[in-house]
């Protein structure tokens, strides 16, 4: 009887696992060249609204980031969900009276809250602000987002207005996605003292391929400045309202800062008469 032919697969498996490694090793390095945002003014700290104002006008609203354009900031930050009739809506919280947003349509959730404003009308308002930077998290409580980066890449590409929007998120899959369905927009990662450790590290940029870093006041420290301005990364901190904490970060080098309040937020940065920002 003939002997059975058993082939080798270990060479093969092998070269699969070297190939694998070398193309890892190049995305985490050689690929990754972290970019700036051409239609933004390059002085820093650029000083950006969080959720475009807090006060008078509710946040998250039209009527908050005009309040922020027009009070002189160089841009807003805003939170960005997935209604289930696939309209980009803007709302920080995942639940709106009890209800989640995601399982409501549009119409479900203006009955809810009349003032809910969608990122398309943002973006209208926008394109009449030029030079100013949309900073929209994407706002995800699993894993998987339903198809949110997605729809607000198509979103920005329709719009145009990609050279000023960084899209944060603390979800590493959602900007990993975006990352390869649009790969002109810049990310940002955010994290905070609460996550996993593995998700709160500037190690995973790398892997994300993002251009910015989004850290909580208190976690902005000079070994993250450090290492974010030897890689070229950006390093915007949030919600930063007292003027010593302000006035301490500036000093420190970030390139961006979060605050509720246009007006104090500028006190706190501004010299006095003659002051002038950095530029870069």
């Amino acid at each position: 009887m003939a002997a059975t032919y058993t082939p080798n697969v270990w060479p093969t498996l092998v070269w699969y696992a070297l190939s694998l490694t070398v193309l890892l090793l190049l995305w985490r390095s050689a690929l990754w060249h972290p970019r700036r945002l051409p239609g933004i003014p390059s002085r820093r700290p650029l000083l950006i609204g969080h959720r475009g104002t807090v006060g008078p006008q509710r946040e998250n609203t039209l009527a908050a980031f005009r309040a922020a354009f027009d009070s002189g900031l160089d841009g807003i930050e805003c939170d960005v969900q997935r209604s289930r009739d696939g309209v980009l809506v803007l709302h920080h919280d995942f639940e709106i009276e009890g209800r989640a947003v995601r399982d409501l349509t549009l119409a479900e959730l203006r009955s809810l809250d009349p003032h809910l404003a969608t990122l398309g009308a943002l973006l209208v308002l926008a394109d009449t602000h030029p030079g100013r930077l949309l900073n929209l998290e994407l706002k995800s409580d699993r894993l998987r987002d339903g198809g949110l980066a997605r729809s607000l890449a198509a979103a920005v590409r329709s719009a145009g207005l990609a050279d000023r929007v960084l899209v944060s998120s603390f979800n590493p899959w959602a900007l990993l996605t975006l990352r390869l369905v649009e790969p002109s927009l810049r990310t940002a990662m955010l994290f905070a003292p609460d996550l996993p450790r593995s998700l709160r590290s500037p190690w995973l940029a790398g892997w994300l391929h993002v251009d910015a870093l989004h850290p909580r006041h208190d976690r902005v420290t000079a070994e993250l400045l450090r290492g974010a301005r030897k890689r070229g990364l950006m390093v915007n901190t949030w919600t930063v309202n007292e003027a010593a904490s302000v006035k301490a970060l500036t000093a420190a080098g970030v390139d961006g800062i979060m605050a509720d309040d246009p007006a104090a937020l500028r006190r706190a940065v501004e010299g006095g008469p003659g002051w002038k920002r950095n530029s870069k």
